[in-house]
């Protein structure tokens, strides 16, 4: 074989490479690029859902005051029937 022959052999193993990989790396470069956006992504929504623990934390913080405080006025109103059954008791 001379040396024509073999420069087109490699020539066309090369191209033949190169035809072949570079649409895999073209792939593999958008599946990185698909994987930072989405990476960035949860992020945002891990940043959301710790906005949202926080926001549901306080709201049962404040439901908890709220419950006292019904439970206080609850506490009083039973205080202040018995003391009208008195009151009617003793005048009737």
């Amino acid at each position: 074989m001379t040396l024509a022959t073999w420069a087109g052999a490699i020539m066309t193993i090369i191209g033949l490479i190169a035809y072949l990989i570079h649409p895999i790396t073209t792939s593999f470069s958008k599946i990185t690029e698909n994987l930072t956006k989405m990476s960035h992504s949860l992020d945002l929504l891990n940043k959301d859902l710790e906005s949202s623990k926080a926001d549901r934390t306080a709201l049962h913080e404040e439901l908890k005051l709220h419950d006292e405080r019904l439970d206080r006025h609850g506490e009083r109103l039973i205080a202040h029937d018995e003391q009208l059954k008195t009151l009617f008791k003793e005048r009737g």
